[in-house]
């Protein structure tokens, strides 16, 4: 248990790596976060611009629903 110990204290420098990698971690979270809310408002987009193409077209718009759109 003491070589486990000795590992998770890295000669005194765990309070960098485990910092360094708590916060690699939530950097790559929040990049999957805001990917993922882009990709929502990029279809959300796309759908206004296709109903007004429609509405300016004269045909009716579609409709979407959110399964679709998932």
């Amino acid at each position: 248990m003491n070589a486990l110990a000795e590992f998770f204290a890295m000669d005194g420098y765990a309070v960098y790596v485990w910092v360094s990698y708590g916060l690699s971690f939530l950097g790559s979270i929040a990049l999957v976060w805001m990917t993922i809310a882009r990709r929502r408002a990029a279809a959300a987009r796309l759908r206004r611009l296709e109903a007004l193409e429609a509405s300016a077209a004269g045909a009716p718009a579609a409709t979407v629903s959110d399964e679709d759109a998932a």
